[in-house]
């Protein structure tokens, strides 16, 4: 069963965020850089309990290829997953530390 995702507005700002720097080093990188994080979120979405818990409750998935993690947090009795942050790892933890 996959779960729906529901992506918090402060983990967009972080998604265009990252889209946008990734573009501006190489045209391009930022479009890998989403298909990077589609991949993830569709693997949390049907699996979401594989990755690590990192904080109570929350788990991370890192992106593939990409200095990144996204943060969710399961919601098993609505099937739902909330991403709460897509971050890079030199900002977390403090950054995810303030949105949990």
């Amino acid at each position: 069963m996959a779960y729906n995702v529901s992506i918090l507005s402060e983990a967009e700002v972080d998604l265009d965020s990252a889209f946008i720097w990734y573009e501006t080093q190489q045209i391009g990188l930022g479009d890998k850089f989403i298909e990077s994080v589609d991949q993830s979120i569709e693997s949390i979405s049907k699996t979401p309990k594989i990755y690590q818990e990192v904080y109570k409750g929350y788990r991370r998935c890192v992106i593939r290829k990409f200095p990144y993690g996204i943060y969710y947090q399961v919601l098993p009795d609505i099937a739902e997953i909330r991403i709460v942050g897509i971050i890079h790892f030199k900002r977390e933890p403090a950054e995810i530390k303030k949105r949990i």
